[in-house]
């Protein structure tokens, strides 16, 4: 790992390593991928029917993104753990209301 010894050495290794930009990147494209299921969430709300939706593929999504939730947990990376459990609850709505409205 880098350590710089001053203020100019961080300016300079910053200019180097873009990570940043890609971080608060894929923590945005992250946020919005974790909430495409809220349009599907107030569709079922609003007509109470959940037809063509398939409980095996939304349990399937549910646990991979519990997986990554605690792979977030476990590598310490905020942006991956806060966006995954979004995408839980969301995807956890959705689960509960096709277990609901079938």
């Amino acid at each position: 790992m880098y350590k710089p010894h001053n203020l100019h050495q961080c300016e300079v290794e910053k200019k180097r390593n873009p990570r940043g930009f890609v971080d608060a990147l894929m923590t945005g494209v992250g946020g919005i991928a974790s909430v495409s299921s809220i349009p599907q969430i107030l569709k079922i709300w609003q007509i109470h029917t959940v037809a063509g939706i398939s409980l095996t593929t939304e349990l399937l999504a549910l646990g991979a993104v519990i997986a990554w939730f605690f792979y977030g947990l476990y590598i310490k990376n905020k942006p991956l753990w806060i966006t995954s459990g979004l995408s839980i609850l969301v995807l956890g709505t959705v689960v509960l209301q096709i277990l609901l409205y079938r």
